[in-house]
């Protein structure tokens, strides 16, 4: 193949799988081929949300590297290191905000497309034999099990388009002691995803081992010495690409390390199978839909044609024993990742997976395409076609006998959700059969025909499979979703508008305003649109914020997510959310405004980002699951009442009890808002709850651990709840308050003389004034604790500390005085060292390395 007909070919392995994956769009209505997007699941909760803050950095200026968009402010490096790394998310730039779903079914095209460019360019420059049928076995990688599930986790797929070139960098490492291709793509590997670099990290290992055998199995190391003479180029040129990264690696596992998901459990780690054989059904397609996304059995689908070109491997006489014997150990070993807990684990960085679980996939359908493109090769080189003929009869035979044992495991032995439907086992077979006929005929015939047929049916195959797994989305409304973020984006800057102070909005939009067709709870929704909020979802969620905001009553699903479901005054007061945006109307709250998709609402109890209070404040610990009892706490702190409490127990409180229902009666005993806490009840057992006969929906979803605001009501008033359940709830440790409103607005107007506001400065800086007119204050900051915060005090550097759970407190003198915030990560400048003194490492090794080999090549000479 001359070089022109090369470069044609280079292209058209990256065209194909534009063209199956267009086709797939346009079956499926995605915008811009109809009205529907992506916007499901982790896609629409975390990645364009996140997506979104990324554009918001490049073009509008960023926070420097912590923002408040970011739950209730927090450090962005570990959520830009696992989802933002990509140089694919530029082309963002490019689309409006209300256009971002588009710019993501691009970008996950183009990264595809990718995928098959470099399994192609693997393919041609590893075995130097490429043709137009090259391109089924590239196409087949890009469209592999793994991308068909996790495509909407699009931030995983980098690694998946480097990682051909990987295994050409350490082939040529091995075989050539060439390390630059292989330090590069690794560097890049950790760089754009550390975790799913990580994986490759262990394959590296793996796959040189492999390496290793195939070339020195008759050369054994004589010594130690020589042995680790054969390693060290590969060590050395890991470590060094790896410590490389360290400027980003460093403050992502630190991070990382904040987070609920650090914590072990020995379960985690047991040698245990976590499938039987119904793993032979995953050979075939249509195996995954978009509802078992989250649990379900390795993704080892790879084309049918793959898998039958593998079984032909093992049975060629021309394939060498040994490397038949290389190649079996080594998919072995990667599918004993997927089959023990113990390995799976391990794999995924000590973290037993929350869904998503077999995520180093990928690697098992190189090896596999890898081989099956060799057993190719061995094929054409075989000069008795009728063996081939024959041994694809028995491949064929072999793909039938085990896909029918597992589809048969399937039915009677496994989790029925795994099953989606005994046509695509039909159809298998079909194709299988087809293939090799197909196949057949391209082995003993002369003509190209039979070339274009099989890369024909494996583009369908492929392209069919991706149009199952997709098919029953829930796909969101593209036109619905844009006029939605047109109306909220302008209802955020009108509240912002002329303001330079930090203060936070408490959002809600209902799911169907915002084109979503599944259950949005819009954790992200700061991120979303730019704005100070108080709710996040994401896997690097620093724990001690979420437990401080749970034991002040907000909620909490799990350790990577928090929402602020049911307003709180007192949480408005410690976190400043002045504006609450809500389509419903709510009574006891001023009115601001009114639009067609949302109202808003001003929070009077909001007097400032900061405060000064009493140094009791600093004494405050707060109880796991004791919502109300800290709230109290903190209310008594700042301004004590004698012999009285803020929150008052309603009275006569008394509980009827039958099969499907509950009704609970008490009796307020003073003015002001009742709030009501079931720490014990699971609310998916709860159909209907009403507040005298008023239907109560949050505007998340819930399951437990939820306070909740039932409005306002007199003294003396009787109130009656009324829960419908399906099954039994737990009503121990109840708790069924109202908050003395007089009280609380003699607080709220008492600490208003002693409120302070902060405005922002360039590069995330933040800086305020206080007046201390009493030795006992310190103020109050509504800032999460951080030990990178640096604070100047009249340009005096000042140790914060940690108070009410994980905010910040300062003690100052009494006097008036200049405070300044400043965030440094510490980490971050670790980090840049380690860094720069790697690359300077590597660069004097190159050099050294290119003088000793100049020399070598003069003394030749």
């Amino acid at each position: 193949m001359n070089k022109k007909n090369k470069l044609i070919a280079y292209l058209i392995s990256f065209i194909i799988p534009i063209v199956v994956l267009a086709s797939v769009w346009m079956i499926l209505g995605l915008a811009p081929f109809g009205n529907n997007n992506l916007m499901v699941s982790d896609l629409g909760s975390q990645y364009l949300p996140f997506l979104n803050a990324f554009k918001r950095f490049m073009t509008e200026g960023g926070e420097n590297l912590y923002s408040f968009a970011n739950g209730i402010g927090g450090p962005m490096e570990a959520t830009i290191a696992y989802y933002l790394m990509s140089p694919f998310n530029f082309i963002s730039l490019l689309f409006p905000y209300n256009m971002m779903p588009v710019a993501v079914l691009l970008i996950i095209t183009l990264k595809i497309a990718c995928m098959s460019l470099t399994m192609y360019t693997y393919l041609d420059l590893h075995y130097r034999q490429s043709n137009w049928l090259t391109q089924a076995f590239s196409l087949a990688y890009s469209l592999c099990g793994f991308v068909v599930v996790y495509l909407l986790n699009f931030m995983w797929l980098d690694v998946l388009i480097l990682f051909p070139l990987l295994v050409l960098g350490l082939e040529r490492l091995w075989h050539e002691k060439k390390y630059g291709l292989y330090g590069v793509t690794l560097f890049f590997s950790i760089l754009t995803n550390y975790y799913l670099g990580y994986m490759v990290c262990i394959f590296a290992v793996m796959y040189s081992v492999f390496i290793y055998y195939l070339k020195f199995e008759r050369k054994p190391a004589k010594s130690i010495k020589e042995f680790t003479k054969r390693w060290r180029l590969f060590f050395v040129t890991s470590l060094l690409s790896g410590l490389s990264t360290a400027f980003m690696l460093i403050p992502a596992i630190l991070g990382m390390l904040q987070t609920g998901k650090s914590s072990f459990h020995m379960q985690d780690f047991l040698l245990k199978p976590r499938f039987g054989f119904e793993v032979f059904s995953q050979m075939g397609l249509g195996t995954i839909n978009y509802d078992i996304r989250l649990d379900h059995l390795p993704m080892i689908y790879s084309g049918v044609f793959v898998w039958l070109l593998a079984f032909l491997y093992f049975t060629l006489p021309i394939v060498p024993k040994r490397k038949k014997r290389a190649m079996a150990a080594l998919l072995t070993v990667i599918y004993f990742s997927f089959f023990f807990e113990m390995f799976n684990t391990v794999w995924h960085m000590f973290q037993s997976p929350a869904g998503f679980p077999y995520r180093n996939a990928f690697i098992f359908s190189f090896i596999l395409i890898k081989l099956a493109y060799e057993t190719y090769l061995y094929a054409r080189l075989t000069e008795d076609k009728t063996i081939v003929k024959k041994r694809l009869v028995l491949a064929g035979s072999t793909f039938t006998v085990l896909l029918t044992i597992g589809q048969l495991f399937l039915i009677f032995q496994s989790d029925s959700s795994y099953l989606l439907s005994n046509t695509y086992f039909v159809l298998n077979i079909v194709i299988v059969w087809i293939l090799v006929f197909v196949l057949r005929l391209k082995f003993t015939k002369t003509s190209y025909l039979w070339r274009w047929v099989l890369l024909l049916c494996v583009g369908l195959e492929l392209g069919g499979n991706l149009w199952i797994s997709m098919k029953d989305i829930p796909f969101g409304n593209q036109e619905q979703y844009a006029k939605m973020y047109n109306e909220q984006e302008m209802l955020v800057k009108h509240l912002e508008s002329g303001r330079d102070d930090l203060f936070r909005i408490n959002q809600k939009i209902d799911t169907n305003m915002m084109g979503y067709n599944e259950i949005n709870n819009g954790y992200n929704n700061p991120m979303l649109f730019g704005y100070s909020g108080v709710s996040s979802y994401t896997s690097t969620l620093d724990s001690k914020v979420q437990n401080t905001l749970t034991d002040l009553g907000l909620y909490s699903k799990n350790e990577r997510r928090f929402s602020y479901v049911d307003e709180s005054q007192v949480a408005n007061l410690l976190l400043n959310v002045n504006y609450t945006i809500n389509p419903k109307f709510i009574d006891n709250k001023e009115l601001l405004e009114e639009q067609a998709l949302s109202n808003i609402y001003k929070n009077s109890e909001a007097i400032g980002a900061a405060f000064l209070a009493p140094k009791a404040l600093k004494e405050v610990s707060l109880e796991r699951g004791k919502v109300i009892n800290n709230q109290e706490t903190i209310l008594q702190s700042i301004k004590p009442l004698q012999n009285d409490v803020y929150f008052k127990p309603l009275t006569g409180i008394h509980t009827t009890k039958e099969v499907d229902k509950y009704q609970i009666k008490g009796k307020v005993t003073a003015d002001g808002t009742n709030y009501l806490y079931l720490p014990n009840a699971v609310w998916d057992n709860v159909e209907y709850f009403a507040v005298n006969g008023k239907e109560i929906k949050t505007d998340v979803m819930i399951i437990t651990n939820q306070l909740f605001n039932l409005g306002e009501f007199k003294k003396n008033d009787q109130i009656r709840l009324e829960l419908k359940l399906n099954k039994k709830i737990e009503t121990t440790d109840m708790v069924w308050v109202s908050l003395d409103q007089s009280k609380f607005d003699k607080l709220i107007h008492y600490q208003k003389n002693y409120a302070s506001s902060l405005t922002w400065q360039k590069l995330g800086k933040l800086e305020g004034k206080v007046n201390v007119v009493d030795e006992n204050q310190l103020l109050y900051v509504s800032i999460p604790y951080d030990k990178n915060w640096q604070v100047e005090v009249d340009g005096k550097k000042v140790k914060p500390k940690q108070i009410v759970g994980d905010f910040i407190g300062l003690d100052l003198e009494m006097d008036e005085h200049q405070i300044n915030f400043k965030y440094r990560s510490k980490s971050l400048m670790i980090g840049l060292v380690i860094t720069s003194i790697s690359l300077l490492i590597s660069f004097i090794g190159v050099i050294f390395t290119r003088k000793i080999k100049s020399k070598e090549k003069q003394i030749k000479e």
